[in-house]
This record gives C-alpha cells, structure tokens and sequence, in this order.
C-alpha cells in the first residue's frame, strides 16, 4: 500500500502544470539553518530548468539554480519567523522566461516550491511599463482623449507646455487648449482621424492666455475600455521662426533689413502695372556710394557693412509710405518714387536723399564724409518695362559719378516727350545725359 500511494503521489506530482521541488532543511550542529537540499522534483520541474532526469536530486537549491534571486534569500533568512508562504519571479536566462515561485513550508524541515510560468504575463507588464515611461518622458506632448473630447491622461510634457496640472488637464476638453478660431476645422479633422488618421497643424493655448504653434498627429483606437483618440503634439515655435526668418531673408537684405533686389524688382512690377492703369508716371532712382571701395580696402569690411547700414536707414528715413527702396547688391541702392506730377519732384527727393547720406558718419572714431551719385529714369517716358527702367537709371547714374559724382541726373531718351520740361529745372543740380 505504501509504495502504491508513493507511486500515486508521484503521477499526481507529474501531472502538476506547475514545475515542482521538495526541499528538505540542513542543519547546522546549533540548530540553525545551513542550506536547503533537492529530494524530490517532478518532470515540469525537469523541463522547466532543463536539467537531466534525477540531477537535482540531493543537490542544494543553489547548485541547482545558481541564478536564484534575492528574494529567495529574504524567504530563507525569515523561515523560523515565515507565516509560512511566500510568492516571488524569477527568471531562468538559459531559456529566456519568466515564473512565479511559490514556496510554503508544508512540515516544519520542508519547503516546497511551485513553478508557474509567467513569461507572456511578464513581457505584457514590462511592455506596459516600459510604454509609460515613455508616454510621461516623451519629448512631445501626449494626451489620451475620449471621443466626445475629454482628455483622460496627460503626459508630463504636457503639464509643462501647457501649465496646467494633470489634474486640471483630466478635467478639461481638449477644445479648451485649442485657439478659439481653431474651433471651425475641430469636427472635420476628428472625423479623418477616426478614419485613417491625420497631421495637422493648430495653435493651442497655456493656462496664462498665450498662444504657441502645434504640429497635432491624431488617431483613433480602440481598447478593452473603448475607443480612445492619441494624440501626439509638438511644440513648432522654433520651425515657425525658422520658416518666418528663411521668408524674410527671401525677400529682405540681411545686411541693411531693405528689400532686396528680388522683392524690390517685384514691387516695381507692380507699380508698373498699377501706373499704366493709372496713367500716373514714377521715377526709378539708383544710386551707389561714391569711393565705398577705399573704405573697405582701408578700413574693413565691418566699416564697410556700417556705412551700408547708415546710408539705408539714412535714405528711408526720407521716403514718403508710398515710397520704396531696396539693395541690389554691394553698395547699390534703388528708390521707386510713385505718383510724381514733374520731374522737380523727383529732383526734390534726389536732394533730400542725398543731404540725409552726405551727414558725416562715425564708425569707431572715424569719421566718413559720403556721398552718393544717383541715376533716375521715369517711367513711362524711359522706358515701360522694369529692365529698362534700372538699365537707364545705371547709365544716368555712372554719367554722374564720370563727371565727379556726389550729383544726380536723370536719364533723357532722344524721344522723350518731356525734354523741355526738364530744361526747365535748375542745371546746376540736374544734368541731362
């Protein structure tokens, strides 16, 4: 009878789902507890550490699982005060899983251990984990949102950008951190992303009332608790700034902050549309400041970029609004002067912005005299086309500075209807090419 119950213990141990190990108590001559050695195992248990069929037996629990962890050794430091079971993990790296061990004292100089596996449990939990470390440490912005817009977690970017608490942000929609005039185009960017997902750009709103640009990327999903929309949101000062400075400089001269020559060609298109519709006449002024190659060569660049600067700032401060003026390149500046009625307007602004340039000018002690030569071409009477009007202003301009410069001239096409009109003006200061 009892080799038949022995025998029907170990089927019943066999047929365990869990590994299974006795362990019997070695003591030492005081009585106290030395080591804890294998006397009996059941195939699971076998399978489970991979070992041969009978190798545990009489070995000590560290032998057989060198690995075992700390929580093992809190169990069998606390036996004599043990309520009698304890649960831990432990993770077998010759086979890459994970179990949850069951020790309980059934005898006082026995432990048993259960083995369950738990791998699958145990990637789920780690996965889970390592997902909200990322979700709170991400760099963008993450919010959880249900589908009538209540936001039902919120990462720590979140909080930051925003100024809010978490619980302030739980207890919000997410249309109160959308700008009011975003509030249009809400439903129809929610339906696409419920339906394939969407990229969009917003501004949203801090707790103080200012505003800042987003990059949104949107998508529904459904979970074990319904469906939710995640939504991804980055902060897009910095690229706005960015794409804002790479159009200025589009358009605008780095140097001097006047239009360049791209934009200042533009303007001048049209103006020359809008005067041919108008039948008004403009006048186009170039100009350059007369010996600027001395000043760089002798004094430097960084002397060179301030006179630049001074006589930009000097010749705009002149300028009615209609006015504009612009860098084409190096030391050349252009004016485009709309509406004028004769050509003693023109002669009049040419003075104006000749007097405001020729003020002396300090840099680091120094002190530069200029002076500038300016050509001027009259449209519709020099030409009507923009080319035209900047060729013949050029040469009006370089017969100005042949003759000494510091001047201004106007540009006189043989077929100009107004020769006589000009012969009128004051010759010292007007020449006629």
């Amino acid at each position: 009878m009892a080799e038949d119950k022995s025998r029907y213990i170990e089927m019943l141990h066999n047929a365990l789902l869990e590994g299974y190990a006795l362990l019997t108590i070695i003591k030492n001559s005081d009585g106290t507890h030395h080591d804890y050695e294998v006397v009996e195992t059941n195939s699971q248990f076998e399978k489970i550490t991979r070992l041969s069929d009978g190798y545990a037996i009489g070995k000590t629990i560290r032998q057989v699982l060198p690995a075992i962890d700390e929580n093992w050794s809190k169990f069998s430091r606390n036996i004599p005060v043990c309520p009698g079971s304890v649960k831990f993990e432990f993770y077998f790296e010759n086979i890459d899983k994970h179990f949850l061990i069951s020790a309980f004292m059934p005898e006082e100089d026995r432990i048993v251990l259960l083995f369950s596996e738990i791998t699958l449990q145990k990637k789920a939990k780690d996965a889970f984990r390592i997902h909200e470390v990322l979700f709170e440490e991400a760099h963008d912005i993450m919010l959880y949102i249900k589908m009538d817009g209540r936001i039902v977690n919120a990462n720590k970017r979140a909080c930051d950008k925003y100024g809010y608490t978490r619980e302030q942000l739980l207890s919000m929609n997410v249309q109160d951190i959308r700008h009011p005039f975003t509030a249009f185009e809400f439903e129809k960017q929610m339906e696409q992303a419920d339906r394939e997902g969407i990229v969009f750009e917003s501004v949203h709103m801090r707790s103080d009332g200012t505003s800042f640009p987003v990059e949104v990327s949107a998508k529904s999903t459904f979970t074990e608790r319904g469906q939710f929309r995640i939504h991804i949101i980055r902060d897009i000062t910095q690229r706005k700034e960015t794409e804002e400075k790479i159009a200025w400089l589009a358009q605008y001269d780095a140097l001097t902050g006047i239009p360049n020559r791209a934009k200042f060609i533009s303007n001048l298109e049209e103006e020359i549309q809008r005067s041919k519709r108008s039948g008004m006449r403009f006048a186009v002024m170039l100009f350059d400041i007369d010996k600027f190659k001395y000043i760089n060569d002798h004094h430097g660049h960084d002397a060179g970029d301030s006179v630049l600067r001074n006589v930009a700032v000097s010749a705009k401060q002149v300028l009615r609004s209609t006015d504009r003026i612009g860098r084409l390149g190096g030391d050349e500046f252009v004016v485009l002067q709309t509406g004028i009625k004769d050509c003693a307007d023109v002669a009049s602004l040419a003075k104006r912005i000749q007097t405001a340039v020729h003020e002396t000018f300090t840099y680091k002690s120094m002190q530069f005299n200029m002076k500038i030569s300016i050509g001027i071409s009259i449209f519709p009477d020099d030409s009507k086309d923009a080319n035209g009007l900047l060729y013949y202003a050029d040469k009006a301009m370089y017969e100005v500075k042949h003759s000494g410069g510091g001047d201004f001239g106007f540009f006189v096409s043989c077929r100009t209807p107004c020769v006589e009109e000009r012969l009128c003006l004051d010759k010292d200061s007007v020449m006629h090419v």
